[in-house]
């Protein structure tokens, strides 16, 4: 399991960064074209990698309905409630939002896993790390205009955690084994896709005539959709594996996810509330994982 973790990282640390991608690139283009274009070019970039055309043919066909689910419920449904949602918060605000999927994860296993269950532990750890995120919900001065702007683009940030969530269940209840590369391959094309054609009537005819700093950033992010997942697909085909304790990794995602948009993105600075929440959603992840030895029973000889 330790493995596990560390090969949990890898798509941990490609998605922090994708936060500053996303609000960069969102200067330039409106949110479902920019997602649509992202994916179909992360799908592309895939079916170079694995170079077996016929293979993902095959593959596609024995488990297209696996792969239909995944591009709707993680890809269109979950980027399209996300790149909307971001473009109204900034980056660090939405960094932390977004660790909110390891707690609707958690209860997704629950209620339809069976041997994912919620213990006291992982109840109150999942507690603080939502109070983590309602005190920073709080603090975005909801009656005003702009911070009513935020708090819609919070609540969507929400609402795409539930169908990542509902993606996590989808994928471990499968029992018939899949190849992550070519799932992810095909299934992030055709999310892509679909986003693409909806950004069409939506938002109008996109225009291509854009600065470098918005194709670095959408090679950037099609590279990360192009591995992080394929990595973390891998990773919960593992019988060992337990949805919720996989997905309470992501809760590193507002932490790294927010000193990053700090350090790189102009006009987004910490304060007292996002630092604040910051710390409690990490302190949730060191308690969720904190293992308790029993303590053994003292024999009845030292008694005496």
């Amino acid at each position: 399991m330790k493995k596990t973790y560390i090969k949990a990282l890898i798509p941990i640390i490609l998605w922090s960064t994708a936060f500053l991608g996303v609000k960069t690139g969102l200067q330039y283009a409106s949110p479902l074209f920019f997602a649509g274009i992202r994916f179909m070019l992360s799908g592309i970039l895939l079916m170079f990698f694995i170079r077996d055309i016929r293979g993902v043919v095959v593959h596609t066909k024995n488990h297209l309905l696996l792969i239909l689910k995944t591009a709707i419920l993680q890809t269109a449904l979950f980027y399209a409630l996300y790149y909307t949602g971001i473009d109204r918060v900034p980056a660090s605000i939405a960094a932390i939002i977004i660790g909110a999927i390891p707690l609707f994860s958690a209860v997704a296993s629950h209620l339809f896993l069976k041997n994912d269950v919620l213990n006291t532990q992982k109840v109150v750890s999942l507690i603080i790390a939502v109070g983590g995120i309602v005190l920073i919900s709080l603090s975005r001065e909801p009656l005003t205009e702009a911070g009513l702007r935020e708090i819609i683009g919070i609540i969507l940030l929400l609402t795409a955690s539930i169908s990542e969530a509902a993606v996590q269940v989808v994928l471990k209840k499968n029992i018939v084994p899949y190849d992550p590369l070519k799932l992810n391959a095909v299934q992030i094309f055709i999310g892509g896709f679909v986003l693409f054609l909806i950004s069409l009537p939506v938002e109008g005819i996109p225009t291509f005539h854009q600065p470098g700093t918005f194709y670095i950033s959408l090679i950037w992010l099609s590279f990360v959709s192009a591995v992080a997942f394929s990595v973390w697909y891998a990773l919960l085909q593992k019988p060992e594996v337990k949805v919720s304790e996989l997905n309470m990794m992501k809760f590193l995602n507002p932490v790294l996810g927010a000193v990053i948009s700090w350090v790189f993105m102009r006009n987004d600075t910490p304060d007292i509330f996002s630092i604040t929440g910051m710390l409690i959603i990490s302190f949730s992840v060191l308690f969720f994982y904190l293992r308790y030895k029993p303590v053994k029973p003292a024999a009845q000889d030292d008694l005496l």
